[in-house]
């Protein structure tokens, strides 16, 4: 579908996704408009259209795009045996989140845009794509540290739930400026550090007796 996209020299393909990811991020998947889409880019609205069809598909293509290159960055950086230990995950979130936000904020936005406030008519694509990023991660870990009467997937929910309240926090917050993330992605790591803690310790001390607690 996308041929003639993909056959482009990597220096422009680059550049008008890099156009693309930013509008998208600043205005939203219904807000973001074409027309200064390919204003910026200095092309019609056909060779646009030329390469993706629509805008639906454009937002999609780039989903797909990211989703794989962040799901390979993660693996390349963190799993140099092929797998990757279920609890380091935890530790690894934190460290990944402040790459991902100190190297291009317009991606993360434009992921927690996608994720968080996805638009009905791509609501079941966009989670369809999400699980499969999901159970590529699965493919590639060991659980050899979990507990024996823990689910993994109610683990990785609640890493996930804790990621997404953190995102929306920074998307609430943000109001539109890049440098936001700079000046604040320790306090937003600390939180999520927090939150991974008491997911992997639990909120009572050791020593509290097992059982109803009141």
């Amino acid at each position: 579908m996308y041929e003639t996209f993909e056959n482009l020299p990597e220096s422009k393909k680059e550049h008008i996704l890099e156009v693309c990811i930013e509008e998208f991020a600043r205005n939203g998947y219904v807000n973001t408009s074409t027309n200064i889409i390919v204003k910026r880019l200095g092309i019609s609205k056909g060779v646009l259209f030329l390469y993706f069809k629509s805008k639906k598909n454009l937002f999609t293509y780039i989903v797909d795009y990211l989703t794989e290159c962040i799901t390979d960055d993660y693996f390349e950086r963190y799993a140099d045996s092929g797998q990757i230990e279920f609890m380091d995950i935890f530790d690894q979130t934190g460290d990944f989140y402040n790459v991902l936000l100190q190297d291009n904020p317009y991606v993360i936005v434009f992921l927690l845009e996608a994720v968080l406030n996805t638009p009905m008519e791509l609501k079941e694509e966009i989670l369809s794509k999400h699980n499969l990023a999901h159970e590529r991660l699965l493919g590639r870990m060991k659980m050899s540290n979990l507990r024996k009467d823990i689910d993994v997937q109610v683990a990785l929910d609640m890493l996930h739930m804790a990621s997404y309240h953190i995102g929306q926090m920074m998307l609430k917050e943000y109001g539109g400026e890049m440098d936001f993330f700079k000046e604040n992605t320790d306090k937003y790591l600390k939180l999520l550090s927090q939150y991974i803690d008491i997911i992997k310790y639990g909120a009572f001390k050791e020593d509290e007796p097992k059982g109803k607690r009141t």
